[in-house]
């Protein structure tokens, strides 16, 4: 990111894309979101540009699965980290070209052959008969050819039901930490903030940490997390890991905050959950595609208040606030 290209940047619109780095980079903390909260009450000019801001990360969402944890890692230290997200926005926010933006490393990455947007959930059936469903803000790329059939999983989370292969075939899924070799299975692939989670559904698949971790075997009922080190050990498949093929989020007493966390990912923005009501307990069976809804339950069957500062901020906080 140039200098020039930042200086075409208003004030205004230079500090809303500082505040969606802060987010993005995991370093805010309550004061910094009171502080949020007073700049975008401050001036209708600050809610515009927070929410162009937000159209501007709907495009490069993709980036805060795998092509944004490779970026921060090479960037290093916090400021570094802070310095490849501001840039990546800047680009675009600043009007950068569309041919401009494709050469960029991190877009190259985030361009996949395959993706879907937040909330968006898509099937597809592959050459060889097998099908994949793309959950929500999902990005892969594929590769069949007479000696393999791979899915690279570059965000997000899919879901594989394998067809026999004629030409005997081995089927990979690749991800940052390492592969997933199916052994004639159904089963589910999910990038983590730390590592990879596997469900499987029928049939096996073998785990490969990247970095020569011992591999290991997972079979039908099981799931189990990896990293690039090593493989866990497995445990009893969730009875709610398969809902979000069918467009639902199954909760059973789960804390609100991962609640709020694992529904923020169906929909743009930011959505945060105060800590004073983080341990309150959440049960029931909610759409995915209506996550507006889905909040609004929430405040008749919990002591919250969900506030809307704009469509892609939104924060739950106890109910006196």
């Amino acid at each position: 990111m140039t200098e020039a290209a930042d200086s075409r940047l208003d004030p205004v619109q230079r500090a809303a894309l500082e505040w969606q780095v802060s987010f993005w980079s995991g370093q805010a903390g309550e004061a910094e979101q009171r502080a949020f909260d007073a700049w975008l009450a401050a001036d209708p000019r600050h809610r515009e540009a927070w929410a162009r801001v937000q159209r501007v990360g709907g495009r490069l969402h993709a980036l805060q699965g795998d092509a944004a944890a490779a970026a921060l890692r090479a960037a290093g230290a916090p400021a570094g980290r802070r310095r490849v997200l501001r840039g990546l926005l800047l680009l675009v926010g600043a009007g950068g070209t569309a041919a401009v933006v494709r050469r960029t490393p991190q877009w190259q990455l985030a361009a996949a052959a395959e993706s879907t947007a937040p909330g968006e959930r898509r099937e597809l059936t592959l050459a060889d008969g097998s099908r994949l469903t793309l959950n929500t803000a999902t990005a892969l790329d594929l590769r069949l050819d007479a000696a393999v059939r791979r899915v690279l999983l570059r965000a997000g989370e899919v879901h594989v039901a394998t067809a026999p292969d004629p030409a005997h075939r081995p089927f990979y899924v690749d991800t940052r930490e390492g592969s997933v070799q199916a052994l004639g299975t159904r089963f589910t692939v999910r990038l983590l903030d730390a590592g990879v989670r596997v469900q499987v559904f029928d049939g096996a698949v073998e785990v490969r940490p990247r970095n020569g971790g011992a591999p290991r075997r997972l079979a039908a009922g099981e799931q189990g997390v990896f990293d690039a080190q090593a493989a866990h050990a497995p445990e009893t498949l969730d009875d709610s890991a398969s809902g979000w093929m069918r467009g639902l989020l199954i909760a059973e007493r789960l804390r609100l905050a991962d609640f709020a966390a694992e529904l923020g990912r169906y929909r743009r923005g930011v959505l945060r959950c105060d800590p004073e009501v983080a341990e309150l307990r959440v049960s029931g069976v909610f759409p995915t595609g209506d996550t507006d809804a889905v909040l609004r339950s929430l405040v008749r069957a919990l002591p919250v208040r969900v506030t809307l500062a704009t469509r892609y901020w939104v924060r739950i906080s106890g109910a006196g606030r």
